[in-house]
């Protein structure tokens, strides 16, 4: 089949986002939906400027428009992508000191949405900003773990930017992930609660898969075997909730008193559910060149979801925790997925009759994770599967664009 269709899509989304944008002299962004919970899309939602991070904000748009204009030859799109990259610069330093140092909400994914939009479009502009963003890295600034504002966020950006000189940074993020698990004498997985009386979650957004995920980048650049061991520590946690459920649970405000009684739906989402841990795990079966049980079951079960999707209008079509978010994971599954294309032609069907559903209802949004740029993404993807996803970030020169150096250019 034609990627025409998929790149048309794309087209319209880059120019739809690019015509709302509002200027400040350099620099855009635009109004969006914010608040509540990245997962719970009823939660209560207001109507803000966009801030600077790549899960809702202006970095995350960015990246979305740099790939588009790289592969489209929109002008448009590259001049609104560094706009939007500059508002993420200028206030990435106000970015609270709780998620600071994670992927999707912190200075970490700025500064890697930087690199990538430097590299799509050959601009040195953001680089030195970038530079200091990633100075801040250094050290550990809070108590989160997880991906979107802890310690593993930090950790899989600064080895994806494939800078050696990144590296001892990334280890003390990794050292803190490991100290955590020692003092509870548990896994790895992120808390989500200050007293230890919730259950350490599932998932990869907040939980364990996405910990897993950044041991086992550490231990790939590092060679050391506690960074697997950490690792499999976390994705055993969660194979004991498989084991006893028959599935992933979403252990969000779940007292540990429960047990495994807990009372606890399944999530079908990239950021809490087997998506997600699908990607952890077909990520550790790469890095480990060895097949793995959990790798299949997450798959499979992620496979299901899209088939349920594709018998009935999906009401969200966003990366987070809707139909985009599991045709991208099935896209990294396997590039030539039946369904994966499948569910981006029901998308254009979608658009076509109503305009996509984004993640927060009647509220859109053009962030990444939650609006329009993620669809957008993966409109691009469909077309090009080795275009990298922002579902999971590591550095793969073989199979995704690599910006390796693109941080420090004296080490190219």
């Amino acid at each position: 089949m034609s990627s025409e269709p998929f790149l048309v899509t794309a087209a319209e989304i880059a120019r739809e986002i690019a015509r709302t944008a509002v200027w400040h002299e350099s620099r855009c962004n635009w109004m969006g939906a914010l608040g509540g919970d990245d997962s719970r899309p009823s939660a209560r939602r207001v109507s803000a400027a966009l801030g600077p991070d790549l899960y809702n904000g202006t970095a995350g748009v960015a990246l979305f428009l740099a790939e588009a204009a790289s592969r489209l030859d929109d002008d448009s799109a590259r001049a609104t992508a560094l706009g939007a990259l500059r508002h993420a610069l200028d206030h990435a330093p106000r970015i609270a000191p709780e998620v600071r140092d994670g992927l999707y909400a912190g200075r970490a994914g700025v500064a890697y949405a930087a690199a990538r939009v430097a590299d799509r479009l050959g601009a040195e502009e953001p680089l030195e900003r970038a530079r200091a963003l990633l100075a801040a890295l250094r050290t550990p600034a809070g108590e989160a773990c997880d991906l979107v504002g802890g310690s593993a966020g930090a950790v899989v950006a600064l080895l994806a930017l494939g800078d050696p000189a990144l590296t001892d940074a990334a280890t003390r993020h990794g050292e803190k992930l490991t100290d955590a698990a020692t003092r509870e004498s548990r896994t790895p997985a992120a808390r989500h609660d200050r007293d230890g009386a919730m259950h350490n979650l599932c998932g990869y957004s907040h939980g364990a898969a996405g910990v897993g995920h950044a041991l086992l980048e550490l231990y790939a650049a590092k060679s050391d075997d506690r960074y697997r061991a950490a690792a499999e520590s976390a994705f055993g946690y969660e194979q004991t909730w498989f084991d006893h459920a028959g599935t992933w649970p979403d252990l969000r405000g779940v007292a540990r008193a429960t047990g495994y009684q807990a009372p606890a739906p399944p999530a079908g989402s990239w950021c809490h559910g087997a998506p997600g841990i699908a990607l952890s795990r077909l990520r550790a079966q790469r890095i480990l060149a060895e097949p793995r049980e959990d790798a299949a079951t997450a798959t499979a079960l992620t496979k299901d979801i899209a088939s349920g999707l594709l018998q009935r209008e999906p009401d969200d079509f966003s990366l987070c925790h809707g139909a985009a978010g599991i045709a991208d994971v099935l896209l990294y599954a396997a590039p030539d997925d039946a369904d994966a294309r499948d569910l981006g032609l029901l998308g254009i069907e979608i658009q076509a009759a109503r305009g996509f559903p984004t993640g927060i209802p009647a509220s859109p949004t053009p962030g990444l994770f939650l609006g329009l740029a993620g669809i957008g993404l993966l409109y691009l993807r469909l077309a090009d599967p080795t275009l990298a996803t922002p579902l999971i970030v590591h550095l793969d020169s073989a199979g995704t664009p690599s910006v390796e150096s693109a941080i420090d250019p004296e080490a190219r």
